[in-house]
């Protein structure tokens, strides 16, 4: 479950229906973080929806699953990561991965139904073997990806452009 909100009820309601979440501002700023109590007092909770809209999600324990879609390719990384963040963790392992077929066509059908011509979309592989969707990012950073796994987004996003 996610709630995409500046509206403090609205958060205060989400926050007490769960148990376990992690938020981040939706225009960026800082990085995900599992939410506190101390995140939720009055004043400071005021000051920060004042600034930016929050995302608030259900935390899902797993493996980061990053896949860019461009021009019908889908190209998906396995993170390995002990940090909350992977972005925060210089040690992380990028691993290219084949993500099912039915997966794969999930990438391409949200890339279609939010009207985007690339995306990075995020993924919580659950213990389970599930792969639960946790948002699209149409602005998103891929050269450290890019270098670390020979995928050619830089490439197809010229082709893009240059059509």
């Amino acid at each position: 479950m996610s709630l995409i909100s500046n509206d403090s009820e609205q958060v205060l309601k989400f926050a007490q229906s769960q148990h376990t979440l992690v938020f981040k501002p939706v225009y960026g700023g800082t990085h995900t973080q599992l939410l506190k109590e101390s995140h939720l007092e009055p004043e400071r909770l005021k000051l920060v929806l004042g600034l930016s809209p929050v995302t608030i999600q259900e935390y899902i324990p797993g493996t980061n699953i990053r896949s860019y879609v461009i021009n019908g390719s889908v190209y998906s990384v396995e993170i390995r990561s002990p940090a909350l963040d992977f972005r925060q963790d210089l040690q992380a392992e990028l691993r290219p991965v084949e993500l099912p077929d039915r997966v794969q066509q999930q990438c391409l059908a949200i890339t279609k139904a939010l009207m985007l011509e690339w995306t990075a979309i995020d993924w919580r592989l659950s213990s389970k073997g599930e792969y639960v969707f946790l948002e699209a990012n149409p602005s998103p950073m891929f050269l450290h990806v890019e270098s670390q796994t020979g995928f050619p987004i830089t490439q197809e996003l010229v082709k893009l452009l240059m059509n």
